[in-house]
């Protein structure tokens, strides 16, 4: 039998433990860092609370996911301290605490504090509290595991991340791994390897690789195949990878993560041996707010996460996230922070070359039918860059889907026409010519079968398809007499949207006053509305020839008119595109089938990266 560590306490993680402590204990006063020893210099009687959602150990999942059946914790501290061990509960109220011991510790020099959990309880979480009599410095605190070393099972994770051009980024990020997980004396430092895809080919090669780190220079391929790229690279290694884990470029990325990602793996039991791990999304621009681990696709063709955002300040959070069990069909893993087993990627194959949006949605709907999330695992993404880009939500996200759909036989109880048709009628109704275009180009597109993505250009489309995107202007840059003419708040935007059945069917037949309806009927007057590509609001804008669409913010907006005569050719060009789809569907699903095997293989896709 061998300690076996799962997880650090971490009582350090840069300068977000001062920013946002509570991710990591509970008191007003950060813990000091000296010599590299932690100091906790609150006067005595002071309490640091640990069930945080960094330092809370995860105990039901790590039973459900792994062979671990005993957890312990060890501190290692010198001074005059208590510790209160303690364990959580669900409730339908806030979460039950229990103390299960209550230890007191007097230590000269360094001491070593072990104290095993109760195997059977059915507690949520694990955590602990000290109590401070004197000045106290400890130099770790970590879980672990007594286990037989025969079951932990060999790993070798890469990580492979994609960048394009953002070296704010992907350059504090190698050398942190360098740093904190290559250059650590954990069991990760001999079995991890970093990729680095450059699709923006500005990263020196030269400088930057070493110590398990690799450049890649790739073409513009987007995330689709800057990630497969990785994942050919980590197949292909000295030690080929058991894992991959893709992972963004603009994001911030904790260490511990990395570490607990790899523990969890050594240790995974045989039935989550195939599962994918899905790192959280945390906000990168309130960096205690959790936004998604996993996703899922609704029947309707809308994406969005299965758990809801989170404040991961309060315990009733945590211990939600920890466990909620969603029974929702139509799964993934985002590739913010996803690992994958290299045993899926060899039996299913490669991702679809979609370029980008959706690509992750489809390869975890093809390979797995089971997900790992752990609070602690995670990344800090920026979340104010998720704003509506016509180029994406309605060209690359329908197109993609649909190729999807038709290729590997996924989301086989998914309707994306009526998705498409939803946003057609939407983006008409409120005068958003240019993203009607984007969503007829995407059927189109797809229309045109597999040979159609096998040799598309996707940066060269891209560029041309954001020349579509909304353009928004500062609210004091809106013409004066739009501004003057109207009185709005941001935050009441939002309105229920109740209609009668008459109301209804004008808005449908006449597609906002775009037909059958005599321009005296129509309203010269401007209607706002939220700068918004999914809300609908019918009642604020009916029969209005003016919009002015404003952000949640009430920073910026774009100001909008009705244009029969540009209604005209796109409604027929709608009409005649759902005709033409619904004769061909069949053959067209056929011909991407047909392509799946190629599509999904080494060889294409090293023809197709130029490698």
């Amino acid at each position: 039998m061998i300690d076996y560590r799962l997880c650090n306490v971490l009582m350090s993680d840069g300068s977000r433990t001062n920013d946002y402590p509570d991710l990591y204990y509970k008191q007003k006063k950060p813990i000091g860092v000296e010599e590299g020893q932690f100091r906790f210099s609150q006067p005595s009687y002071s309490k640091y609370d640990f069930a945080t959602y960094f330092n809370a150990f995860s105990f039901q999942k790590w039973k459900r996911y792994t062979v671990v059946d005993n957890v312990w914790i060890r501190i290692v501290a010198r001074g005059s301290f208590r510790v209160e061990f303690t364990e959580y509960r669900a409730t339908q109220a806030a979460p039950k605490r229990d103390v299960v011991a209550d230890r007191k510790y007097d230590f000269d020099d360094y001491g070593v504090v072990d104290f095993e959990y109760p195997a059977d309880t059915d507690a949520a979480l694990l955590a602990f509290e000290v109590t401070t009599f004197s000045m106290l410095d400890v130099k770790e605190i970590y879980y672990y595991t007594k286990i037989d070393e025969s079951k932990l099972r060999d790993v070798e994770l890469a990580v492979a991340t994609t960048t394009f051009q953002k070296e704010d980024f992907i350059l504090p990020n190698i050398e942190l791994v360098k740093r904190e997980v290559l250059g650590c004396a954990e069991p990760i430092a001999g079995h991890f390897t970093f990729h680095v895809v450059d699709n923006g080919r500005t990263l020196d090669k030269e400088a930057l690789e070493g110590s398990g780190v690799f450049i890649h220079p790739n073409p513009n391929v987007g995330g689709a195949g800057g990630f497969t790229r990785g994942m050919i690279e980590a197949m292909e290694q000295e030690r080929k990878a058991t894992h991959v884990l893709l992972m963004d470029d603009d994001v911030q990325i904790s260490p511990e993560s990395l570490k607990r990602t790899y523990n969890l793996l050594t240790l995974v039991n045989d039935e989550y041996v195939d599962a994918f791990l899905s790192g959280a999304m945390l906000s990168y621009e309130k960096q205690d707010e959790f936004y998604e681990d996993i996703g899922y696709v609704r029947h309707y063709g809308v994406y969005g996460p299965v758990k809801n955002h989170a404040d991961l300040s309060r315990l009733e959070d945590i211990v939600r996230l920890e466990t909620v069990q969603s029974k929702r069909g139509n799964k993934y893993a985002g590739w913010w922070y996803c690992c994958i087993p290299m045993a899926s990627i060899d039996r299913y194959g490669l991702p679809l070359p979609l370029f980008i949006r959706g690509d992750d949605a489809e390869y975890g709907n093809r390979c797995s039918r089971r997900f790992i999330t752990l609070n602690g695992i995670c990344i800090w993404h920026l979340t104010l860059a998720y704003k509506f880009r016509a180029a994406f939500e309605r060209y690359q996200v329908p197109r993609n889907s649909l190729i999807a759909q038709a290729t590997t036989g996924i989301y086989q109880d998914v309707d994306f026409i009526r998705n498409f048709k939803d946003n057609v009628q939407l983006d008409l109704k409120t005068f958003n010519y240019d993203a009607v275009e984007l969503s007829l180009q995407a059927i189109e597109d797809f229309m045109k079968g597999p040979d159609f993505i096998k040799q598309a250009d996707g940066s060269a489309l891209i560029k041309e398809l954001t020349k579509k995107n909304d353009k928004l202007l500062p609210i004091d840059q809106i013409d004066e007499y739009v501004i003057d003419s109207v009185e709005f708040d941001p935050q009441f935007l939002y309105q229920p949207q109740n209609r009668t059945f008459f109301q209804r069917a004008f808005d449908y037949l006449t597609v906002n006053g775009h037909r059958f309806v005599p321009k005296f009927m129509l309203k010269d007057e401007v209607a706002v509305i939220p700068y918004d590509g999914w809300y609908y609001a019918p009642n604020q804008i009916r029969r209005h020839t003016k919009l002015l669409s404003v952000t949640r913010d009430g920073r910026e907006a774009l100001y909008r008119t009705m244009d029969r005569a540009r209604f005209k050719p796109l409604y027929k060009r709608y009409k005649m595109d759902l005709a033409l789809y619904e004769r061909n569907r069949k053959s067209i699903d056929e011909a991407y089938r047909s392509a799946r095997k190629e599509l999904t293989s080494v060889e294409f896709w090293k023809s197709y990266l130029g490698i």
